[in-house]
């Protein structure tokens, strides 16, 4: 059998919004390549919309201009050129949109996330603790990463301590009972109360 080489297909940017516009699956953007995003299982969905409903009832509560962005919000990583759907995110302030080479405003991108959270997946677990930590630290005003293991008590925070010397710190959470701080905005949110959706899906 002979093997012939298939040329890998690159899209502009403004091809790739378009064709995201139009699909029924996400799709994220690796400078020219795009890539399927894979459906998440039940615990997963419900923990991350947990989280985030959680997040945003604090925003809300403590009347600042921060806004929590489920994952229907694309983040714009300029550095790297890439187009990506965090599964939650809190914005620095009011939200920023991406503005296209042409001057399109993209009100469903963004660009100034100043908490990302990435509940993990046997498919995304090595990745989002690795490399996409590394592509969101070159995003300016990005201070928080959690990651979250949507079927055992585990949560992971890193939070950048020191900006001018490009210091993060981590913080590793395996305690129901605790309560992971938000620091950037100095928020509190219960594990309790985004683990407790477990209880409530078969075993």
């Amino acid at each position: 059998m002979i093997a012939f080489d298939i040329p890998t297909k690159y899209y502009t940017i403004a091809e790739y919004l378009e064709m995201e516009d139009a699909s029924d699956t996400r799709h994220e953007f690796d400078n020219g390549t795009i890539t399927e995003m894979a459906g998440g299982k039940l615990p997963h969905n419900t923990v991350k919309l947990e989280a985030l409903t959680i997040a945003n009832l604090a925003i809300r509560k403590a009347k600042v201009p921060h806004m929590a962005l489920n994952s229907d919000t694309k983040v714009r990583i300029e550095a790297t050129n890439k187009f990506v759907y965090p599964d939650g995110s809190i914005s620095d302030g009011t939200p920023e949109y991406y503005v296209t080479p042409n001057g399109t405003i993209r009100r469903d991108v963004i660009v100034n996330p100043l908490v990302i959270f990435e509940v993990l997946s046997n498919d995304t677990r090595g990745y989002d603790k690795t490399d996409k930590f590394d592509l969101y630290c070159t995003i300016p005003g990005f201070r928080e990463y959690v990651l979250i293991e949507p079927e055992k008590i585990w949560v992971k925070q890193f939070f950048l301590e020191d900006p001018a010397n490009n210091l993060w710190r981590h913080e590793l959470l395996t305690d129901r009972n605790a309560t992971l701080l938000l620091r950037s905005i100095n928020l509190e949110i219960p594990l309790e109360e985004i683990y407790a959706v477990l209880d409530k899906l078969p075993k």
